[in-house]
Order: structure tokens, then C-alpha cells, then sequence
């Protein structure tokens, strides 16, 4: 758009030029404002011819932002404790009272407060050593 208007503007300073010829007997600031014209034409013309480009400027952008790989560590292997829960079975378990009736202990010959009674199975919390092979962390 600027390249047709500078073209145009010339063209218009010309026309200009040619539709008063000069004559021999022009003097002073006659003359030298038409020359004058004629140069500034010239300029306009040439700046608009020398900075016309086909495709348009190029645009830059920063540059990207550069990444850094986490450091990688070795970890070597380890036992680890853990709580896992497991089957326990049913089982037989005696029960003491502590002390008889007669306010004497168990072991006593006069009376076994003891008693036997079945415990049904069930899942209980149990800690379990859990080998962790070595490897590599980051």
C-alpha cells in the first residue's frame, strides 16, 4: 500500500512538472522549485522502490527455554518393614482367671480356674521384611 501511494504521489509530482513547461525565459524561484519537485519525486520513488519486500519481515521469537534432565541417583537395595494383612487360623488358646474363689493362685492343689476355648480364624495385621532391589531414582 505505501509502494502505490509513493508511486502515486510521483506520478502526481510529475504530471505537475509537464503541465508547465519550463521556458527560457523562467527565472529565479520558478525554475528552481521545479527542480526541486522533480527531486523530491526522485527520493519518494526510490525509498519506496528500495524498501519494498515480496514477503513480509521477518518476526523472531525468543528462543525456547531449555530443559534439564532430573539427576539420576542410585538407590541401593534395602529391606523395608511393612503391615500386611494375613489368614490367622483358628486355634486353641487357655485362659487363666488368676486367682480361685477361695483367693488362692491357679497353680494351687485346691481348684484349676484354667479353661480352653477355641479362637475362630481371622485376619490380623503382621509385619512383614520386604526386599526393595536396587535401582535408580530422579
Amino acid at each position: 500500500m505505501k509502494k502505490m501511494m509513493a508511486i502515486f504521489i510521483a506520478a502526481c509530482m510529475l504530471a505537475m512538472i509537464t503541465a508547465a513547461p519550463v521556458s527560457a525565459g523562467d527565472r529565479g524561484w520558478a525554475t528552481t522549485g521545479k527542480v526541486l519537485t522533480g527531486f523530491l519525486g526522485l527520493a519518494i520513488l526510490s525509498q519506496a522502490i528500495a524498501h519494498s519486500q515480496p514477503y513480509p519481515a521477518p518476526a523472531y521469537a525468543p528462543p525456547p527455554g531449555y530443559y534439564y534432565p532430573p539427576e539420576q541417583v542410585w538407590v541401593p537395595g534395602h529391606y523395608e518393614t511393612r503391615i500386611d494383612q494375613r489368614w490367622i487360623p483358628g486355634h486353641w488358646e487357655v485362659e487363666r482367671a488368676g486367682r480361685n474363689h477361695r483367693g488362692y493362685d491357679d497353680d494351687d492343689d485346691y481348684g484349676n480356674t484354667t479353661r480352653r476355648y477355641w479362637a475362630p480364624g481371622h485376619y490380623g495385621n503382621t509385619e512383614v521384611r520386604v526386599w526393595i532391589p536396587g535401582h535408580w531414582e530422579g
